[in-house]
């Protein structure tokens, strides 16, 4: 028995929510007076590049997860990134706490 299948659009791309969320994080950066350079490829530990009051920040984007009704984030901290956390469900996006880049404390 097969079964029904839900109506609307469809991710085929197991990449595409990353992409949505680098994108999400892109732009709000931008909004705060940032320059960022995003990574074109797949590879390495870097998704943005964000230069802001004098300041170079290589940045991981990583959607966060719901666990034991805490938001915790996915994925293995990278060194040489900071990694910056999306919540899927509010948008809201902040730094890994205890790991704040200093000066960057209140861009989020």
């Amino acid at each position: 028995m097969q079964r029904p299948e839900k109506t609307g659009a469809k991710s085929t791309d197991t990449n595409r929510k990353g992409d949505f969320w680098e994108y999400h994080v892109a732009l709000q950066a931008w909004k705060r007076g940032a320059e960022v350079f995003m990574n074109i490829g797949r590879t390495g530990k870097t998704d943005l590049v964000l230069e802001w009051q004098g300041k170079l920040l290589r940045v991981d984007v990583k959607q966060m997860r719901q666990q034991n009704g805490c938001w915790k984030s996915c994925g293995r901290k990278k060194f040489g990134s900071h990694h910056v956390l999306v919540n899927p469900e509010t948008e809201e996006i902040r730094w890994i706490k205890g790991w704040i880049p200093a000066g960057w404390e209140n861009f989020w």
